[in-house]
């Protein structure tokens, strides 16, 4: 079936072939002759739907600027056009249109000018055409040329022009919550008919990003996404704003541009260009940005992106597992805060699981399959700067003094009753402090600041992750900054605590600056305590070398503890709490052990080295085993043993 694109397009090839063919022919008569010969000259009539017709109205093109297009295109795909070409202008070596055979062979055309090929108008303006130099610098022998995207227009297979095709992205539309839905609509409706500019605000998540596109598809387009980031000076350079608008008309297309940061000088004037050279509605997401609406030429509305409601993604999550909404459901919804496809796909997945020991399997043996995938979800965001840490240790594990345990304790009622405080009680709109918890464990190594995370991480039913600092931190300037903040973008869509351990590699005494590095140190530091004021969970950074860390930087953590060496009676406690009811012993004395000057660590260390030891020699762990392993401990730190410490012991 021919479409009426290929219908249109033929019907006027055909035509320009024809005025070649005359021209040609008028060429090589008497002037009398070829004028007395002259045909009607024309593209023939309009055909409803063409694209042809419809570039002629969208961009107001003349019948000699449309012939000019056909001219073209049509050395691209007909046999015959370069040797048309190369007959008119009674040159073999010529088979390729120029602008002065399109003035002498279409002179009888509406709008026939050499001012058609100015690069204000239509046809240089929006590179519906390409020149190029060929054997003269004269302007007349710019050979013609057509961009690909424009060609495939004509012919009915619209796509967006190479140059651009990394820079802005088609969007599929994906599943939405049934509120996100409906506020697409309303927004739509307040756009509709007219050329105003909606502003998401909220950072570009996979589910602003999705809203947005809803958006528009209500309004009927297709939606395309350009991270502004992506507008660099390469990119201006090559007129990403004109190809853009050019080719949107023919994909139905309208354009969402998402930032995380707010906008340079730069990018707001590149912005502006893609905002005001063409109709059409557009789409800005991003957390910031008020400097964009302040600098537009037009309305810029600027609407909040209201948080989700757990209670609704369970309710959608109830739904796609065929199950009633319940606590469980409500729980999962409650702590991660994934983009609906990956939760979807997650259920699924879980339900399968389950279903491998019971069918139809039940809603309590479902959720412990989907949290571990949802975890890696999580894991697997934070590309590989955190690592999960399973959590065991619990508040009545840990052997620390009661000072101590009073700190955690109020770290725990602060992260359970965050949300009742803050929003119930409307404290964090009369200086409640900032959302975020932030904690600094200082003390020497073994002293129980890991466990101490894992106990908090336990005692709020949390996920703990290790940051691994050494792979955050990057010597090249604003390095640091994007990876903690792809770490925090992953992080904050869970509630989980993050554990920076050693974090002297990005503290200390940066305050007084002395040269470029001090001012970027203090940056770098300064961007992390930010996106930790912001952070739902809780963040613990620990450090062996407290002095090291300024008091300016120390003032902002909400929680500061300290972790002395234990005392006699805490090793004792840690001695009998290191052995699980089930291992054998024999005749321990806890006494003489707990006098060993030894960490919390490092008692552990040699409880499991001495158990290895009897395990061997096949029988239960007494006070030998145990010598042994400390003499292996103290020489892994080149320390003798204390003979004080040693007195009586069975070495």
């Amino acid at each position: 079936m021919v479409t009426p694109h290929v219908q249109r397009f033929q019907g006027a090839l055909d035509a320009v072939s024809r005025m070649l063919e005359n021209y040609s022919r008028r060429r090589s008569r008497s002037d009398a002759a070829a004028t007395a010969e002259r045909a009607p000259a024309g593209l023939g009539s309009a055909v409803r739907g063409s694209a042809l017709d419809a570039m002629a109205d969208w961009f107001n093109l003349s019948e000699f600027e449309l012939a000019v297009v056909v001219l073209a295109a049509g050395i691209e795909i007909s046999p015959d056009m370069a040797q048309l070409c190369a007959m008119a202008q009674g040159d073999q070596e010529m088979p390729y249109p120029t602008v002065l055979l399109a003035l002498a062979a279409f002179a009888e055309l509406d709008g026939a000018s050499q001012a058609a090929f100015a690069p204000s108008t239509p046809l240089r303006f929006w590179r519906l055409i390409s020149t190029e130099p060929m054997r003269a610098s004269s302007r007349l022998q710019l050979q013609l040329g057509i961009p690909g995207a424009v060609l495939s227009f004509l012919i009915g297979q619209p796509v967006i022009d190479e140059a651009v095709a990394d820079l802005i992205r088609a969007v599929e539309l994906a599943p939405q919550l049934p509120s996100d839905a409906a506020l697409g609509r309303r927004l739509a409706a307040t756009v509709s008919g007219n050329d105003t500019t909606i502003h998401l605000i909220s950072p570009p998540t996979r589910r602003a990003v999705g809203v947005a596109a809803g958006i528009l598809a209500e309004l009927g387009f297709t939606p395309f996404h350009l991270p502004l980031a992506r507008l660099t000076a390469d990119a201006e350079r090559i007129g990403v704003a004109r190809l853009w608008h050019r080719d949107r008309l023919g994909l139905g297309g309208a354009l969402m541009i998402s930032f995380e940061e707010p906008p340079t000088e730069f990018q707001l004037s590149a912005l502006d260009r893609i905002l005001g050279e063409g109709p059409g509605p557009a789409i800005l997401i991003g957390a910031g940005g008020q400097s964009v609406a302040e600098r537009a030429s037009h309305p810029i509305i600027r609407v909040p992106l209201p948080p989700t409601d757990p209670g609704e993604v369970a309710g959608h999550l109830a739904a796609k597992l065929g199950l009633e909404a319940g606590p469980e459901l409500q729980e999962v919804a409650s702590r991660f805060r994934l983009p609906l496809s990956t939760l979807d796909s997650c259920a699924v997945i879980a339900r399968a699981q389950a279903e491998d020991t019971q069918s139809p399997a039940p809603i309590e043996a479902i959720v412990p399959c989907l949290m571990p995938l949802l975890r890696d979800q999580v894991r697997e965001a934070m590309g590989g700067l955190a690592d999960a840490i399973p959590v065991r240790m619990s508040l009545d594990d840990l052997i620390v003094p009661e000072s101590a345990t009073a700190v955690l304790n109020q770290i725990v009622a602060r992260q359970r009753n965050r949300a009742l405080v803050l929003d119930q009680w409307g404290f964090r709109h009369s200086g409640g402090g900032p959302q975020g918890i932030s904690v600094l464990f200082a003390g020497p190594s073994g002293t129980g600041k890991t466990m101490a995370a894992e106990a908090l991480a336990h005692a709020l039913r949390l996920d703990l992750f290790r940051v691994d600092l050494s792979r955050v931190v990057d010597k090249y300037i604003g390095e640091t900054e994007k990876r903690l903040g792809a770490l925090f973008d992953a992080a904050d869509s869970t509630d989980a605590v993050l554990l920076f351990d050693e974090a002297d590699v990005l503290f200390g005494r940066r305050t007084e600056v002395r040269d470029s590095r001090d001012h970027y140190a203090n940056l770098e530091v300064g961007y992390l305590l930010q996106r930790i004021e912001t952070f739902r969970g809780i963040a613990i950074l620990t450090t062996n070398l407290p002095n090291a860390i300024d008091e300016a930087f120390s003032r902002r953590f909400a929680f500061s503890l300290h972790f002395e060496f234990p005392t006699v009676d805490e090793r004792r406690r840690i001695w009998r709490r290191a052995f699980p009811a089930e291992a054998p012993t024999a005749d321990l004395d806890w006494d003489k052990v707990a006098k060993l000057s030894l960490s919390g660590g490092q008692i552990r260390l040699v409880v499991v080295n001495a158990a290895m030891l009897a395990a061997e020699e096949g029988h239960a762990i007494g006070m030998p085993d145990i010598a042994r392993a400390l003499i292996n401990e103290y020489g892994k730190q080149r320390r003798r043993v204390p003979p004080a410490e040693f007195e009586g012991w069975p070495i």
